[in-house]
């Protein structure tokens, strides 16, 4: 099976040759493209080399523009610094003293050069893949975003109080991100990716008054676009798992600290289909073949017909080859 139809199959529960590999690579696609991270994230040509030659090495069923959260807090107006071997990060935003829709710059995802490139690496990354592979594109989450243009720590206190002017400006970011997700589904993308890390520090009573709605809305707003979701909130995700079903991604990775059998009864019998969640530092960088075997096996036996194969989050880019292999392996033999 191609893995276009690999995970077409496997979402509606149908039988397939593999279970899908939907392992992140940022870092290691970097690296097996012969460049920087600094690079990685500023061309999306070495974007889409790195990420078809992981694919290609590893069995990676999928193509994705993920690099970093600051594509879109550049193209709102915020200062952002690169490292050479790590993400962009922002270093002022707008919004760092007060909110403020009105202090947002919010132009066309076209006309900023951070998502234009990611554009540009969805239409590439769908030219290469002829249909063979899905095209992941990649926004923020309406929270996430706050958090990287107001800065964690501020925002945290934020939703304690609600500063005056913060859901205008996040109603605002709401109309951003879903207006890139909409020039990436037109560039080519099958699917959106949408981060949301910063959900997994708060609890189900926050995410509900703060990041459910946009969260919930954003994955209609793509459904309607003829796309599907694939909802990535890293950390301890386990109060949120409720709530999250009614979000109602495609996919939901699911980090390595949840119980990923409870993550699989959470969603049966719902549209959304639970990734995950092998650990990606302890098992994935740091362990041996045979602990790989164990970690897979393990997901395996908690999922279900729909259940998807990653590490709970990103691949770390030292991770030895032999693991990642030992990984793909193991999926082709389990079905």
């Amino acid at each position: 099976m191609k893995p276009s139809e690999r995970l077409r199959a496997r979402l509606a529960g149908r039988p397939v040759d593999k279970i899908p590999n939907l392992n992140i690579v940022m870092g290691l696609a970097a690296k097996e493209a012969g460049v920087s991270y600094s690079a990685y994230a500023q061309d999306y040509r070495h974007l889409c080399e790195g990420n078809v030659r992981c694919a290609e090495m590893y069995g990676i069923d999928v193509y994705c523009t993920i690099s970093d959260p600051a594509r879109e807090a550049s193209a709102l107006g915020a200062d952002i610094a690169f490292q050479e071997n790590g993400p962009p990060y922002v270093t002022h935003s707008p919004i760092y003293e007060a909110y403020g829709a009105d202090r947002l710059a919010l132009p066309d995802p076209l006309d900023s050069p951070r998502t234009l490139d990611r554009i540009l690496g969805a239409g590439e990354l769908a030219r290469r893949s002829a249909g063979e592979y899905p095209v992941v594109g990649w926004v923020e989450g309406v929270l996430a975003e706050t958090a990287d243009m107001r800065e964690i720590s501020r925002l945290m206190v934020d939703l304690m109080d609600e500063p005056p002017g913060m859901r205008e400006t996040m109603d605002a970011i709401f109309g951003f991100q879903c207006l890139f997700a909409k020039r990436q589904v037109e560039a080519g993308a099958d699917y959106i990716g949408v981060g949301n890390a910063v959900a997994s520090l708060i609890g189900p009573a926050l995410y509900e008054q703060y990041a459910l709605d946009y969260d919930r809305r954003l994955v209609a707003y793509i459904h309607g676009l003829g796309a599907g979701v694939k909802l990535h909130i890293c950390g301890n995700i386990t109060p949120l798992l409720p709530l999250l079903a009614r979000v109602a991604p495609d996919i939901l990775d699911v980090d390595h600290m949840v119980d990923f059998a409870e993550a699989v009864r959470t969603f049966q019998g719902t549209p959304t289909a639970v990734d995950g969640n092998v650990d990606p530092a302890g098992v994935m960088l740091l362990g041996s073949v045979e602990d790989v075997r164990q970690g897979v096996r393990a997901c395996i036996a908690a999922g279900d017909e729909t259940t998807m194969i990653a590490a709970g989050c990103e691949i770390p880019a030292a991770t030895p080859p032999e693991n990642l292999k030992a990984m793909d392996r193991l999926l082709y033999r389990s079905v």
